[in-house]
């Protein structure tokens, strides 16, 4: 094990230490640290004919990309040296605050061919012997260790681009949010519904708050977030945003979950409809369009200066009604958005836009339709069938 060489990271402030070591001394670092990251993926299954082909590969001692490690800021004092012995780099590396920023699935991989019962002895020593690259990032901040594993990500399974948008706004979910939890691709463990949100949806429906705009987001905005990544991770302002954006949203859930007194489609209802948007009120709430239709409104209302709409949201919502039953106004709503889907080239873009004029008709301080139920999804329809026909300019809180 040695360091072959360190440089300097202009763009991070930090070094990248370029280390040779044997898979042998990888594995009793990397298994240590193999769940320190908690940003990583979980593990891609064995049976994926990807690693299945590389576990083949790494049997023949074939060469593979080099692995990247970091320390994360509670090591703020380690610092890799080209004249380190063996002995020291070993040291240094035990540190409980290295973690793995890409090379999860390789290290995964060695780790089931050191153990494979089928592997000859002879053959696995030789294998534990060869020699392979690791890089060592030192001085890294939490954003710059966001930042490095996005752009890291060009390896054989790419993340999806729900997981890229979680790991980008991680810190978002460490807001004062009145006992409201997320889902995360990595560690999904309740029930999407009112109070619990899948984070990748609610981050979707707080971008279109900011720009106004209900579509949804694509690789590129991702890419601009990582070219702007410490103002977006780091500004308070944007994160006192999201935490005004999902109490609100959340607020009225429960404020329409109680006026329908919890309603769950029936059977019946089901069979009759045929296609449906949502079973029941919390899965209405949880859907992408939804978050991203009631975020494009919520912009729109706050843009309009003369609205005066940041303070008094939440007074609106409370006072949200129906004027008949309100399960009959919920059916009606799933009958609407049919409609749309049936009409529609793109179905979750046709159900944002519809779903946006439903809740700007609600929620807008002085139109025909405030604050009634019924009389904005009619009024949406009406918006949604204009607005397919001429397109309106796209408006933004922060023009």
């Amino acid at each position: 094990m040695r360091v072959i060489s360190v440089i300097n990271d202009g763009l991070l402030q930090a070094t990248n230490a370029l280390l040779e070591m044997t898979i042998g001394e990888y594995l009793d670092i990397g298994l240590r640290i193999l769940h320190n990251n908690k940003y990583q993926r979980k593990r891609v299954s064995r049976s994926s004919s990807v690693y299945s082909l590389l576990n083949e590969d790494m049997k023949k001692l074939c060469s593979i990309p080099t692995i990247v490690l970091a320390f994360t800021d509670e090591a703020q004092g380690i610092h890799l040296q080209e004249d380190m012995s063996a002995e020291e780099l070993m040291r240094c590396l035990n540190s409980d605050s290295l973690i793995i920023l890409d090379g999860l699935q390789r290290t995964y991989t060695m780790k089931d061919v050191n153990s494979d019962l089928l592997f000859p002895e002879e053959d696995k020593r030789r294998f534990r012997e060869h020699t392979i690259r690791i890089e060592v990032y030192c001085g890294l901040s939490k954003t710059g260790v966001l930042y490095r594993m996005l752009t890291l990500n060009t390896g054989q399974t790419p993340m999806s681009k729900r997981h890229e948008i979680e790991i980008l706004y991680s810190s978002y979910r460490e807001r004062n949010l009145d006992g409201i939890s997320f889902n995360t691709q990595v560690d999904t463990n309740n029930e999407p519904g009112i109070d619990v949100y899948d984070f990748d949806n609610a981050i979707e429906g707080f971008n279109s708050f900011l720009e106004s705009d209900e579509s949804p987001m694509d690789r590129f905005d991702i890419l601009d977030v990582i070219q702007r990544m410490e103002k977006i991770t780091e500004d308070n302002y944007q994160k006192d945003l999201f935490e005004y954006y999902i109490n609100s949203y959340n607020s009225l859930a429960h404020h329409i979950y109680e006026q329908t007194n919890h309603w769950v489609i029936s059977s019946e209802e089901k069979r009759d409809l045929g296609s449906i948007y949502a079973k029941d009120i919390p899965a209405f709430f949880n859907k992408a369009q939804t978050m991203s239709a009631f975020g494009a409104a919520l912009g729109k209302i706050l843009w309009d200066k003369s609205d005066r709409g940041f303070g008094n949201i939440s007074d609106r919502i409370k006072n949200v009604r129906f004027s008949g039953i309100p399960n009959e106004a919920i059916l009606m709503m799933q009958k609407m958005l049919k409609v749309v889907r049936e009409g529609a080239k793109k179905i979750g873009v046709s159900q944002r836009l519809y779903l946006k004029f439903f809740f700007l008709n609600l929620l807008t301080e002085g139109s025909e339709t405030y604050l009634l139920v019924e009389s904005s999804i009619d009024k949406a329809k009406i918006d949604y069938d204009h607005a397919i026909i001429i397109q309106p300019r796209k408006e933004s809180l922060f023009d």
